[in-house]
């Protein structure tokens, strides 16, 4: 019995020693990636229109310099879930205007939280701040609990999206590659798309913005902050909100 059992352990090992470390490649070499590898650097020829999207997470922020330094958006975190509003929202809001940034708002999409209810949170916290870019929904897993249905997930997108649509007002969706096979392909490919890559374009789909690092440095903000890029084919003008 000793020996069965010992035998059974040593093969168990065998078995899933592979798998564990095929796992932790994956996610060193995703973190890597992400975080290490030397970031792309899209033609400024090609993609002249440059942006940010920023919370309260960054701090302070001399909007002023940000302008300067050739940045013509900025697209603020406003909401999270059902109760959560960004401390910086309303403050960021007005020094970006000021600065004479156009300025869009974001609501982060939780996988345990009524779509409709997310919805009109977010619709309440921007109802006082007009937009020059449509409002955009975030969905992603990371920030998320795990152990959601996909189904469910989409089904509260949809409730979410619905929701903004009957009032007139229609969402961009972000997130990244993952999360465009996981939770938008099928059945949101009518909403424009904010796509997350840093690898490369986001290709021929109907992207509306391309957030191409986490790393990037720009004068007036501490520390890294990320850049997305306005699709050249798409005028600024053309997406401004309802």
């Amino acid at each position: 019995m000793k020996k069965t059992t010992r035998r059974n352990i040593i093969i168990t090992l065998l078995v899933a020693l592979p798998l564990l470390l095929g796992g932790l490649g994956s996610a060193g070499w995703w973190s890597w990636r992400r975080w290490f590898s030397p970031a792309i650097q899209p033609s400024e020829i090609l993609y002249p229109t440059r942006g940010l999207d920023l919370s309260a997470h960054n701090g302070a922020i001399d909007f002023n310099a940000v302008r300067s330094s050739g940045i013509s958006f900025v697209v603020l975190k406003a909401t999270e879930g059902v109760t959560f509003c960004d401390a910086a929202f309303d403050r960021n809001y007005r020094a970006a205007r000021a600065a004479g940034l156009k300025v869009g708002a974001y609501h982060f999409f939780r996988f345990d939280c009524d779509g409709r209810v997310q919805a009109s949170h977010f619709l309440r916290a921007i109802k006082e701040h007009p937009l020059d870019l449509p409002p955009v929904i975030d969905i992603e897993e990371s920030g998320n609990p795990a152990g959601h249905d996909d189904r469910d997930i989409r089904h509260n997108l949809a409730s979410a999206i619905d929701h903004m649509q009957l009032r007139g007002i229609n969402p961009i969706i972000y997130t990244n590659k993952g999360g465009l096979k996981r939770f938008i392909q099928g059945d949101f490919d009518d909403i424009p798309l904010w796509i997350c890559s840093f690898t490369d374009p986001p290709g021929p789909d109907k992207w509306y913005l391309w957030q191409y690092t986490h790393r990037g440095s720009i004068p007036g903000i501490k520390g890294h902050v990320d850049i997305n890029i306005l699709n050249p084919a798409v005028k600024l003008d053309s997406i401004l909100a309802n």
